[in-house]
């Protein structure tokens, strides 16, 4: 096989992770090449400043928990940042009917609080069991069953049934280090992007499709014919994309990696997006927690100078099966109708509306990735390293931590780390890498 182009390393994928796992080498002697099939640095974090007038996030939004390590580039860069602080400017509908901010709802709904405090009794998830049944095992009315499905869910990416209940216990247990506060960057995820981007050799329009383990190292070919050599390969593509097979690896993928992919599933997740002619709410209340099909919705204009009004809903799992199904303006007017219902405007109507539709980009496929029932410890096999291939990504960081830009850029830098480890052990301290 003829090699047109060799490194040190290649990356497959310039998202968080690949990005991070580069910018981590670039002070080393190391020759690294990130190839990216996008035409844009981000993968799954994607700031538009088109829509709005100011940076919206079609892609990852929020900085998930206070104490999260991007908080360590949010600082050095000088960004600002704006607090959700989810009690105060957050309205919930209750089962009885009853629309209150979310501290009202947890002081006069115990059955309701206890979704927000997972104040859980110790009783031990068995095997195979989804988190819906768990909770239902547990003593969870439907009503609360519901409020788990509209938030926690939701925000999970998937619908109950499809979430390992061992995991999303471990998921709960391991914010607790990061913190459970949301904040959104004022300037966008994309001003994170750009520094992690800044002396890398990153080749965009560079589409992986087959990745060929040799004596030694790796062969990547890509879409348009170019051939890569290195020692190293760190593969950060999305669970989605792996599992479809649309890279194929040769001789194959090793068992523990087809078993992890067995176990982890990549969820539906769609953003659609509106802007409005005049406020919605009053000026305190910055998200609903709605009782329809799009049961999580927030205004990114909030903490921006602008005129623009903007609300966004998120949905996953059947709901966002449901609203595709309906076809780009069946599926905007169906997450409008859940919004309209929930104010009390059955005529609202939206200046202009997009659909961010994660399920069919090609280069994700999802959202993101999320354990299923009786897999625990799928992200561990996904993640361990079998040389010459290395792995990052969100999907690849330990429960509390995926699913986030802080799990994809911590994966990053392990991965730097692995890589330093096996071509340059006498200089490598055992360290993580810092970006």
């Amino acid at each position: 096989m003829q090699v047109t182009e060799t490194a040190d390393v290649v990356v497959l994928g310039a998202g968080v992770a690949g990005l991070a796992a580069a910018q981590a080498l670039v002070d080393t002697d190391l020759d690294v090449v990130v190839l990216e099939a996008r035409d844009r640095l981000g993968g799954r974090v994607h700031t538009d400043k088109a829509f709005a007038g100011f940076p919206l996030e079609f892609g990852a939004e929020f900085v998930h928990g206070e104490r999260c390590p991007t908080w360590e580039l949010i600082d050095r860069l000088g960004l600002h940042t704006v607090h959700w602080n989810k009690l105060d400017d957050s309205w919930v509908r209750l089962a009885d009917g009853r629309r209150l901010t979310m501290a009202e709802a947890r002081a006069v709904d115990p059955a309701f609080d206890v979704t927000r405090s997972w104040d859980l009794p110790p009783v031990p998830p068995r095997p195979l069991e989804s988190f819906g049944r768990y909770l239902e095992r547990i003593g969870f009315a439907p009503q609360q069953v519901d409020y788990v499905r509209r938030a926690f869910a939701n925000a999970a990416g998937e619908s109950l049934r499809h979430l390992d209940a061992a995991s999303m216990l471990d998921s709960i247990a391991g914010t607790e280090a990061t913190g459970h506060e949301d904040y959104r960057i004022v300037e966008g995820y994309g001003a994170v992007l750009e520094p992690l981007g800044l002396g890398v050799d990153i080749r965009l329009g560079a589409e992986a499709r087959r990745v060929v383990t040799t004596p030694d190292g790796v062969v990547v070919e890509t879409a348009g014919g170019e051939t890569y050599g290195a020692a190293l390969l760190v593969c950060t593509l999305p669970v989605g994309v792996l599992a479809a097979g649309d890279v194929e690896f040769v001789p194959g993928l090793p068992e523990p990696k087809l078993q992890a992919l067995r176990g982890l599933g990549m969820g539906p997740a769609i953003k659609c997006v509106y802007r409005f002619r005049e406020p919605l709410t009053p000026p305190g209340i910055k998200a609903i927690y709605a009782a329809g099909r799009a049961p999580m919705w927030w205004t990114p204009s909030f903490g921006h100078e602008t005129d623009a009004v903007v609300w966004t809903a998120f949905v996953t799992g059947d709901a966002a099966i449901d609203l595709l199904g309906r076809g780009e303006e069946g599926a905007l007017d169906g997450a409008l109708e859940s919004l309209r219902r929930e104010l009390g405007r059955p005529g609202l109507q939206a200046v202009e509306a997009r659909l961010v539709d994660w399920v069919n980009d090609p280069h994700a496929r999802g959202g993101y990735s999320h354990v299923r029932p009786g897999h625990r410890g799928a992200r561990e096999l996904l993640a361990a390293a079998t040389p010459p291939l290395l792995w990052a990504g969100e999907a690849t960081a330990p429960e509390g931590d995926a699913a986030t830009v802080h799990g994809a850029l911590q994966s990053g830098r392990r991965a730097a780390a692995e890589v330093l480890r096996l071509l340059r052990p006498r200089a490598y301290d055992g360290s993580e890498v810092a970006v």
